[in-house]
């Protein structure tokens, strides 16, 4: 599946100005040189271009972005980044090939996304079908894996499902977004796998208590 993609090589540019502060300065403690990173839900690329810098020269960032136009905006942000790869696809739990992108609140790029409704739960139109794949089936058994960021618009439970071998063999860090109370119960995907969630500075998170909007996922042996 992967040669269907274009790998892109050159040098970085990042953010013109912070973004997501705190996010981004978790996963500066986390992602390490030389690592294998994925961005699920990598918009334009502002988390890629921290994970770029990061991993460095010797590490992979794999940028997943559904929306097509988006996905553009990406390959030509970092044609020139060494170790990049931009995936025009829908990171799902792998029951399908294809699967419907819907517009999210005032036809935002940054909302679209695969479940019919925008993140307030008001329906929306579908506009596109696109490509969809799992990261069980992007990422070979035996392939590192070391960190992954989602940020899907609810859908989390998704990517969840469809990384469930990852999770047990890869055993990257993770840093999920939960968006809703729905998306929030697949959490348990990650209990299951044996991880310890914390919020982005670290304090750790009572599995049963209430959402936490990022989330920082390792695994509790690590």
């Amino acid at each position: 599946m992967r040669s269907v993609y274009h790998r892109l090589l050159g040098h970085a540019h990042e953010a013109a100005e912070p973004y997501e502060p705190e996010l981004t300065a978790a996963i500066e403690r986390i992602v390490q040189p030389g690592w294998t990173c994925a961005d699920v839900g990598a918009h334009v690329g502002n988390i890629t271009a921290t994970l770029i810098r990061l991993v460095g020269k010797r590490g992979l960032v794999v940028a997943f972005e559904a929306h097509p136009t988006n996905a553009a905006e990406i390959q030509d942000r970092f044609k020139r980044s060494p170790g990049v790869e931009v995936v025009n696809a829908a990171v799902s739990d792998g029951s399908r090939e294809t699967v419907a992108l819907y517009a999210g609140r005032h036809d935002h790029t940054t909302e679209w996304n695969v479940l019919g409704h925008d993140v307030e739960g008001t329906p929306t139109r579908q506009v596109l079908e696109v490509p969809a794949v799992s990261l069980d089936s992007w990422f070979s058994p035996g392939e590192a894996l070391n960190f992954v960021k989602i940020d899907v618009e609810g859908a989390e439970g998704l990517v969840l499902a469809g990384m469930r071998r990852v999770l047990r063999e890869a055993r990257p860090a993770l840093a999920v977004e939960f968006h809703d109370d729905e998306a929030w119960g697949s959490r348990q995907e990650l209990l299951d796998a044996g991880y310890a969630l914390s919020r982005t500075d670290g304090t750790p998170i009572d599995p049963a208590g209430e959402r936490v909007y990022h989330v920082i996922a390792r695994p509790s042996d690590s």
